[in-house]
């Protein structure tokens, strides 16, 4: 068969993400007329493997969903028990939680945008190349890992799968000579998160974007910017508490991929930084909103590549937030001297709860139904990837139709794929392109 009458366009794997799938594009007569993503890393069953274990266990099985993101596993599942317990943890205990997650977000931003996507833009083709050979972007990931890894251990006890957040509250309360250690770190790389934001902002998304998303993150108190919450905002101007989380996200089974999808009345969404910019930039304060207000994202622009620099700005932001934070604390324990009332689940009655953080690709959902004795029941837990699912095949479509079919987009299609730094737990992608003309 002639290149006339069919081209076929195969990447065989897309490196620097996390877990393995595969995208294929079909195209006949110059149209788009299928996109699938298969997600084919292996399947979890977390939500079967925490049935009939008991509610202060959830927070430690479940962090092993994801070793990246497990502080925001962790305290998915804690709130959502303290949800159904009618639980209502201190000022200090959530001041904790948050310092803990702030660690979380400069971790994984960091290795996403240094480690995976920046190679796209310095033009280096793996990760051995970008360390040899960009040894200043090298030293900013490190740095800005290890800094994320040391708030986490701080608080957690490691810095990944914590072992010190349980339900009701931490089971040792960190030094205050830690913390002030910790504060000085986070000062003096305050400097650096602000050049990697620039450094991102300095190039030009290599694709467009044709349409704008629905964009979904969880409700802000008035003027802040953080990563907790109990009601979800949209851009199509609505919102609506989370424990209705199955009146507005439509989860489906697909056959092609282990992965379910979201959709919010038959339409993709997209969660995660860019989201969370898009309804609450101007929130953002100090260096970290210097650099949004003079960046595209303050004037609405939503190309997804912008997703690796909202990630960069988040990390100015979080490490702000965390220097602040620690002085928070101090004075708040020394005033206090406590952590408040202690938990104990009242048995002789069934519970449900919901909870829900913002992960550093967007929001993460943990439901659970406990009987009378504190054992769960039934579970279900709704990641950001898997909502962010349909609308990456949307804007594949969208990308590929835009194309003229000579070009070569395999790469910008890499790169794509990247900027919604999928989490299917590292590994490999595989993209495929099959251009078909009818006879």
């Amino acid at each position: 068969m002639s290149d006339k009458e069919k081209k076929i366009i195969e990447i065989p794997e897309i490196t620097r993400v996390e877990g393995h799938s595969a995208v294929t594009v079909e195209i006949e007569n110059g149209e788009v007329t299928d996109v699938k993503l298969d997600v084919f890393e292996g399947t979890r069953f977390f939500e079967q493997i925490v049935l009939d274990h008991k509610y202060d266990e959830l927070p430690h099985i479940t962090s092993r969903v994801c070793a990246i993101c497990s502080t925001g596993h962790v305290l998915a599942a804690i709130f959502a028990v303290e949800s159904a317990c009618a639980f209502v943890p201190s000022a200090l205990e959530m001041k904790f939680r948050e310092l803990m997650h702030l660690g979380m977000i400069i971790e994984s931003h960091a290795t996403h945008v240094c480690a995976l996507a920046l190679p796209d833009f310095l033009k280096v083709k793996d990760l051995l190349t970008f360390a040899v050979e960009q040894k200043e972007a090298f030293l900013i990931w490190t740095n800005l890992r290890n800094l994320g890894a040391r708030v986490q251990t701080l608080v957690g006890g490691r810095p990944f799968h914590p072992v010190n957040l349980h339900v009701g509250g931490l089971s040792s309360i960190p030094h205050r000579e830690n913390l002030l250690s910790l504060k000085t770190e986070l000062q003096a790389m305050l400097a650096t998160a602000i050049k990697l934001a620039d450094l991102v902002l300095s190039f030009e998304p290599p694709i467009k974007r044709f349409s704008q998303p629905i964009f979904l993150c969880l409700k802000q108190e008035s003027g802040q910017y953080g990563y907790f919450g109990d009601v979800i905002v949209s851009s199509d101007g609505w919102q609506a508490p989370v424990y209705e989380y199955k009146s507005y996200l439509d989860e489906q089974v697909v056959s092609y991929s282990h992965a379910k999808r979201s959709l919010q009345k038959g339409n993709p969404i997209m969660v995660g930084s860019l989201a969370r910019l898009f309804h609450y930039g101007q929130n953002l304060k100090g260096e970290a909103g210097n650099i949004y207000r003079g960046s595209p994202l303050a004037d609405g622009a939503h190309n997804t590549i912008l997703n690796n620099a909202a990630q960069a700005i988040e990390i100015v932001q979080a490490i702000e937030r965390a220097t602040a934070l620690i002085d928070e604390i101090i004075e708040e324990f020394a005033a206090s001297n406590s952590q408040g009332a202690k938990f104990g689940y009242q048995t002789g009655n069934s519970k449900k709860g919901t909870g829900t953080v913002e992960c550093p690709r967007g929001t993460l959902y943990h439901y659970y139904e406990m009987d009378e004795t504190g054992t769960i029941t039934k579970a279900d837990m709704i990641t950001p990837s898997a909502q962010n699912t349909a609308r990456i095949e949307l804007d594949i479509r969208q990308v590929v139709t835009g194309q003229n079919e000579g070009g070569d987009i395999s790469g910008h299609l890499e790169t794509l794929v990247r900027a919604y730094d999928p989490c299917n737990t590292c590994a490999t992608h595989m993209v495929s392109i099959n251009w078909k003309n009818k006879e």
